[in-house]
């Protein structure tokens, strides 16, 4: 049970699938193997725990500039809107 087949259990059903795999473990697989196994399966976990992350991350960044892009059309609307009512 190397990463690879931690990651591909992950690729088909994400975290849940991999917990239940874990579950799914012989209750005789030495203790050693099964130790690895729970590694091998926990590192797969940190990996898409990280990428979630990054996503998040990503779009807390995209929120903020879609802000402040918000906030600038707002202030030219009140300038050019405040303009207009001068001139008329």
């Amino acid at each position: 049970m190397d990463h690879e087949f931690w990651k591909e259990i992950h690729d088909r059903g994400g975290i849940p699938a991999v917990r239940s795999a874990l579950a799914e473990l012989p209750e005789d697989l030495p203790p050693r193997e099964a130790e690895a196994a729970a590694e091998m399966a926990l590192k797969v976990i940190e990996e898409d725990i990280a990428r979630l992350h990054a996503r998040a991350d990503a779009a807390e960044a995209r929120a903020r500039d879609l802000a402040e892009q918000t906030r600038e059309v707002h202030r030219r609307l009140t300038e050019n809107a405040t303009r207009d009512s001068d001139e008329a």
